[in-house]
């Protein structure tokens, strides 16, 4: 009678048992929607569709557990493909769960906290000191600038893939998706609606901050992206209460940051492009200038604290190191030359 390979053995245990197959990455999105559903348990009757979230996050969890344990039978290319693409149309939903949690938790508005911080550093009321710079043209290119915010971190990460530079797309893909999480979770703090609801006519926006052609389409999306459906009567009370702290300016810089960190072929224009992108949350009135520079503290701690909360996992043996994680992916990352070899493994 054959007996298996003991080698082969344990690996096969190893496969079945999923130790060593989720990546940090994969732990960071199952940790976010357990949070989610634990909250959503809690406080089951205080929330309108807790029993959404419970049902849409057990359904996730289990397709990426399928997923890197498939990954790791099956040599199927798009599967491996999936397996470390999947979380970037995982990023919205963690981000409307946020959403449909905190009103509900935290159901009071900072605003004026807000704004009262920002007269004491100021002295002014930023988004009307702003408008003397308003012009349709500039209204225009800062609301494109504005909507780009989730395309800006996957430039970036499709820049490194395309370079073949695999483990540096998931050096760098583990701290965006980590800075995505914990700013949402941020939002339960000092929930709030911004500047175009409280210190103007939301309204008569269209006429005192008119763009182009894009502009009246672009802030559409915009607003039914926070929670305004078309005609709504009352959108200071159906919209999103995520101003602090600003995660598009945290976000925004955590790209900027780690594109040239490991120098992406991108980053110059990603610089230009996401610097515009901040003044563009004060000048449109999405922001207060407080939470941007919240915002701009969070991203200095998440390039502190995320590299620790990797090396924690991996260290425990809870998550797969990226090294070894990245030997699933179709296409093996080149040599490096030393100073992007160094400049990559600094973290």
């Amino acid at each position: 009678m054959a007996t298996m390979n003991p080698l082969a053995a344990s690996t096969r245990r190893d496969q079945l048992r999923l130790r060593g197959v989720l990546s940090a990455l994969d732990w960071y999105t199952l940790g976010i929607m357990a949070v989610y559903s634990l909250l959503a348990i809690a406080f089951y009757p205080l929330i309108p569709k807790a029993t959404s979230i419970l049902i849409t996050n057990a359904l996730f969890a289990v397709a990426i557990i399928a997923m890197a344990w498939l990954g790791q039978m099956l040599p199927y290319r798009g599967l491996r493909l999936l397996r470390f693409f999947y979380v970037i149309p995982m990023v919205y939903p963690m981000y409307q769960q946020s959403q449909q949690l905190v009103p509900s938790l935290h159901p009071h508005d900072y605003d004026a906290l807000l704004i009262e911080l920002d007269r004491m550093l100021f002295g002014v009321d930023p988004t009307h000191w702003i408008m003397r710079f308003a012009h349709p043209v500039l209204t225009e290119y800062l609301q494109v600038c504005y909507v780009s915010f989730y395309l800006l971190p996957i430039v970036v990460a499709l820049s490194f893939f395309l370079q073949g530079r695999a483990l540096t797309m998931l050096r760098f893909g583990r701290m965006i998706v980590f800075g995505f999480y914990v700013s949402y979770l941020a939002y339960f703090a000092l929930p709030a609606i911004g500047p175009r609801f409280t210190l103007h006519d939301f309204a008569r926006l269209d006429q005192e901050l008119p763009g182009l052609v894009l502009t009246p389409i672009l802030r559409s999306l915009v607003n039914e992206g926070g929670g305004i459906e078309p005609g709504e009567p009352h959108p200071e009370r159906v919209v999103n209460r995520d101003c602090f702290p600003s995660g598009h300016t945290m976000m925004t810089l955590l790209t900027i940051v780690l594109a040239w960190r490991y120098r992406s072929t991108v980053r110059i224009p990603i610089t230009v492009v996401g610097v515009s992108l901040i003044v563009a949350t004060v000048y449109l009135r999405y922001h207060y200038v407080v939470d941007l520079i919240a915002g701009a503290a969070c991203a200095v701690a998440m390039l502190v604290i995320e590299p620790r909360v990797y090396r924690w996992l991996v260290e425990c043996g809870i998550a797969a190191p990226d090294e070894s994680t990245i030997r699933q992916m179709p296409a093996p990352e080149p040599p490096l030359t030393p100073s992007i070899t160094t400049t990559m493994e600094h973290e």
